[in-house]
């Protein structure tokens, strides 16, 4: 197991591939091992770097307040321990969040950016399905249970027409050997309801590509228009279909979309 002692807690992290650096930030609740249809691919033509944020995975999990910035500046904090000066930050959903104050606080740091279904900040309508959110994690409820009731929110009807992929994704999550505490989602969970990056979107200045699925319930894609506008010659690209999920749902499509980014030569109009 590789971690790194970073800001006080141990980071786990993995690199492979060869070629210019790509870190892969996950988003709420889940560890590196999301990226199991989408590093692999990158990795034949980039060096790709994943991590467990803080509170999921194999890194540590204090029961103590988190936020976006904390985790751009644990994220920070690794690639100068792995002795990276500048890489493409990609992330999504919460990952996006990170990766928005990543490329804010360390702009030297960020080649290119992928910021993927993700928001720039939380409307009212997502703050009260937060506190439902943290309803059933308090109660205990079972997460088979909760993942069951969350699986509209990640995937496309196309998806769920035929259970027995959705019945496959539970069954998979029920082995999964790092999953994350109730505490450390809640701390994940309410830093995604404080992020708030819109009135300093306009600071990146990294060629950025703003990404979602034309689908997708849980972050829209307006809220990604809406980071697309902030963002000194950002590209937005809606994908003609996939969920929040998408990164998973659709692959192919996402890694695509990924690559061509980061291996363009010319600045995104």
């Amino acid at each position: 197991m590789t971690t790194a002692l970073i800001n006080g807690i141990d980071i786990y992290h993995h690199q492979a591939g060869e070629g210019p650096d790509v870190v892969l930030i996950v988003g709420l609740g889940a560890h590196s091992g999301a990226w199991a249809l989408n590093a692999p691919a990158l990795a034949k033509r980039f060096r790709v770097l994943t991590l467990d944020n803080r509170g999921a995975g194999r890194t540590s999990a204090p029961d103590e307040p988190y936020s976006m910035r904390q985790m751009a500046d644990d994220t920070a904090g690794l690639l100068r321990h792995l002795g990276l000066a500048k890489a493409h930050i990609v992330g999504v959903s919460m990952g996006g969040m990170v990766a928005q104050e990543f490329a804010i606080n360390y702009p030297a740091m960020v080649d290119r950016l992928v910021i993927a279904c993700s928001r720039a900040r939380a409307g009212e309508l997502r703050k009260k399905v937060a506190v439902a959110q943290r309803a059933l994690w308090e109660a205990g409820v079972p997460r088979e249970a909760i993942q069951a009731i969350q699986q509209p929110w990640g995937s496309t009807g196309a998806t769920l027409q035929d259970e027995s992929l959705p019945l496959e994704r539970l069954a998979l999550a029920a082995k999964d050997p790092y999953p994350i505490a109730t505490h450390a989602y809640l701390r994940q969970l309410d830093a995604t309801m404080a992020h708030d990056t819109l009135d300093r979107l306009s600071r990146i200045t990294s060629p950025a590509l703003v990404l979602v699925g034309a689908e997708d319930v849980l972050t829209p894609p307006y809220e990604s228009e809406e980071i697309a506008r902030q963002i000194p010659g950002a590209r937005l690209q809606i994908l003609p279909r996939g969920g929040h999920g998408f990164s998973g749902e659709y692959p192919a499509e996402f890694n695509r979309a990924v690559t061509r980014f980061l291996e363009a030569k010319e600045q995104p109009s």
